[in-house]
């Protein structure tokens, strides 16, 4: 009778350590999978990243521009690669053009300091150019150029943007994708 006891004291023992865990996972996991979210006045800063690297955002703007109307590209990305200098010198346009290197010099060293200053990557889309500065999981949250000529929608430029506020430069805004 002590064993058949101290067994149900045990597998009750195990179950409330099992309960405790999984409500432990449940309201701690979504911080652990989100770490390296914005601060909480991430507008803001990104306000003075926005002044503060202002050079290498117009530089980087006005080639994608050129870039598009050049190869009638819907989408150009640049990612940071993994190597030693954080970017290969590419850019992909669309899915059919694949990676075109970037032969403009000033254009290499903006996306340098750009991705030495903890921006992930540049992405060009429908109506916008997309400086992503914070990412987590779920979301990112950068600087949003508007291309010259459009008007910002009562809803934001792409079904994937939930936030868009306007930083001090005309035309840049600050977003949230996710």
């Amino acid at each position: 009778m002590k064993l058949f006891r101290a067994c149900c004291l045990g597998a009750l023992a195990l179950m409330i350590a099992a309960i405790a865990g999984l409500l432990i996972l449940t309201f701690t996991l979504g911080r652990f999978a989100n770490w390296g979210g914005p601060p909480e006045n991430a507008a803001e800063q990104m306000d003075e990243f926005l002044h503060r690297d202002k050079e290498s955002f117009v530089i980087i703007r006005d080639y994608l521009t050129g870039v598009r109307y050049r190869h009638s590209a819907n989408s150009i990305s640049i990612w940071r690669s993994s190597g030693a200098t954080g970017f290969d010198g590419t850019m992909s346009l669309d899915s059919v053009l694949g990676h075109v290197p970037i032969e403009d010099d000033a254009v290499v060293r903006a996306i340098r300091q750009l991705f030495r200053n903890h921006y992930s990557s540049i992405v060009m889309s429908e109506n916008h150019i997309r400086f992503p500065r914070w990412r987590t999981v779920d979301y990112n949250w950068g600087a949003l150029y508007l291309l010259e000529g459009d008007e910002p929608p009562g809803a934001p430029p792409a079904a994937t943007i939930t936030l868009l506020a306007p930083l001090s430069v005309e035309g840049w805004y600050f977003y949230r994708v996710g």
